[in-house]
């Protein structure tokens, strides 16, 4: 298994609040990070799957399926490269 970046982004009308964090960890999304800029929410994930198609969309279904009220906006990769990806990329 790899370890897929990248995050979900939602038009929040709802503030960051532990129950909202509460409610995100329990329907499976303790592999994210929640943010919040100029009213857009941000699930930045860090996950661990077969593929990044699988990924994404089993973060999805664990964030529409909660009662966040959060809905998936768009999907976007992660700006970040690693070191390991570094020296991937180089051989």
């Amino acid at each position: 298994m790899n370890i897929y970046e990248f995050s979900l982004v939602f038009e929040s009308h709802t503030d960051l609040t532990t129950e909202l964090e509460d409610t995100l960890f329990e329907s499976g999304c303790d592999d994210a990070l929640l943010s919040f800029r100029n009213g857009i929410a941000y699930l930045n994930f860090d996950r661990e799957a077969e593929s990044l198609e699988s990924a994404i969309l089993e973060a999805i279904y664990q964030v529409e399926q909660n009662e966040s009220g959060l809905e998936v906006k768009r999907v976007e990769p992660s700006d970040l490269v690693t070191s390991t990806e570094i020296a991937r990329r180089l051989n």
